[in-house]
């Protein structure tokens, strides 16, 4: 049987927690696993399994917990062992800040504003030149236009959980990619920059004020429930 006090612990993870309320959470118990869900998005959620049932052993003794969080610190998915009963609480509360990250607008808009003062850096840079792309530029331009396409359609999946949204999307995207590469010959090069940054970056910054709309519509469904 799992301890009260480990229970009451992870509660008051949650409770000391400035940017979540407790009750957004659903902590499930099944014999040695325990498994949290965020209600407001209940395909967010984290699990461990204990064949110990979350007693800690004694010093020098081999401790093995597994678990699963959606969405991990570097994938949407990610599969986790950690070794002792403090790990698990380090990892609520990492959790935590991932889900945050998230669902919050601040964090992925200020992300790409940061992006965007790259790209408006660049395009300073091509003030200077008032020329075309010669070949071999647009060559290796193509390519690297290859790789942002992959990119972004990788962050277009998981940004927007709709497949059929996605589909669009990503279709959208393409032809925004066809034309930019089509038009490489006949536009100056400070030109053809800022019709990139228009074409990709600012529709990225749409996607995002999406999936916020979404996220918050979601909340509110929840919280009329």
């Amino acid at each position: 049987m799992i301890q009260k006090d480990f229970l009451e612990n992870i509660i008051e993870i949650f409770k000391q927690n400035d940017k979540f309320e407790y009750v957004d959470f659903k902590v499930d118990i099944n014999q040695n696993t325990i498994k949290i869900i965020y209600l407001i998005e209940p395909k967010y959620y984290i699990l461990f399994k204990d064949e110990n049932y979350f007693i800690e052993k004694k010093d020098n003794e081999k401790y093995t917990i597994s678990g699963e969080a959606v969405p991990g610190r570097f994938s949407m998915h990610e599969d986790f062992i950690i070794d002792s009963i403090a790990n698990v609480y380090i990892k609520i509360e990492k959790w935590l800040e991932v889900i945050w990250n998230e669902i919050s607008l601040a964090s992925p808009l200020g992300l790409l504003a940061e992006e965007q003062e790259q790209i408006d850096k660049i395009c300073e840079k091509f003030d200077e030149y008032d020329d075309y792309f010669n070949t071999e530029e647009i060559i290796r331009i193509k390519q690297k236009l290859k790789l942002l396409r992959k990119k972004l359609e990788e962050e277009i999946t998981s940004i927007v959980d709709d497949e059929e949204i996605s589909r669009l999307e990503i279709q959208k995207m393409n032809k925004n990619f066809d034309t930019l590469e089509q038009i490489l010959p006949s536009l100056k090069k400070k030109g053809w920059v800022r019709s990139l940054t228009g074409r990709v970056f600012h529709n990225m910054k749409r996607l995002l004020d999406l999936r916020q709309k979404l996220i918050l519509d979601s909340f509110n469904k929840h919280k009329e429930e």
